[in-house]
């Protein structure tokens, strides 16, 4: 994925100029890709220093389902695009369970489509991924593989706004204090490490085990641990 299409560009500007005032902080950006790009959803999901993969926005539920389950299970193509920082395409939904089995056994029976995950870099700072979603399988042409890399950049060049900072948390800004998945997942894996007296990353490892073992999304068990409806016990491997 080569090329800058900077009339693509100016267009997913002016996409992000007319999403409605009522829709705030990071899910303009994913709006505005759907409206200029040809594909169904997106979503965007960062690496957090000290404990692990956020969903940051997404257009849709369906788009944020998808994000979440690859958050929880820790394995996915968005995953692996930002740890390679190579786009990873998946030209038909049914594809995952034999490339990422646990998020394959996460899934609904049946889903079918595409997904490309674009990660969002820049030099040496990667905050993470671009994940958009076609309604039918397959790959998309030449031309739309260079509209979706200007974007790409794009989405980059906003997200690195504040440049004051070296943790995707912190560099992300404004967008990160207004993403309540992000929010609820760090304040929980705080208080689970402080219950279990263990480092933050491997509290993240417990809620995410603890959402996989019952069926729960990794944001689900963080709402329930921050409103202290779930408690972890350090006498027990189960909370």
């Amino acid at each position: 994925m080569s090329g800058f299409d900077s009339v693509g560009s100016e267009r997913f500007l002016a996409a992000l100029s007319a999403v409605p005032r009522d829709i705030v902080g990071p899910p303009r950006i994913v709006m505005a890709c759907v409206a200029v790009l040809a594909v169904q959803r997106a979503a965007i999901a960062v690496e957090v220093t000290g404990t692990g993969w956020e969903v940051l926005c997404a257009s849709d539920s369906a788009a944020d389902r998808f994000e979440a389950l690859q958050a929880t299970v820790g394995q996915g193509p968005g995953i692996d695009a930002a740890v390679r920082g190579e786009v990873v395409v998946v030209e038909d939904l049914a594809l995952i369970q034999h490339r990422w089995p646990l998020l394959g056994a996460a899934m609904d029976p049946g889903e079918s489509g595409a997904v490309y995950s674009i990660p969002l870099q820049a030099g040496a700072v990667r905050l993470g991924v671009l994940d958009l979603f076609c309604a039918e399988p397959g790959r998309l042409d030449g031309s739309r593989w260079v509209a979706v890399s200007s974007v790409a950049t794009m989405v980059t060049m906003i997200l690195l706004s504040d440049q004051n900072a070296d943790g995707a948390e912190m560099v992300l800004g404004q967008w990160w204090n207004s993403a309540p998945h992000t929010r609820d997942i760090h304040q929980a894996s705080g208080m689970v490490a402080a219950q279990l007296g263990i480092p933050v990353r491997d509290a993240y490892s417990r809620l995410q085990a603890h959402a996989y073992a019952r069926g729960f999304t990794l944001a689900e068990v963080a709402v329930d641990v921050v409103a202290r409806r779930l408690h972890f016990n350090p006498a027990s491997e189960v909370p």
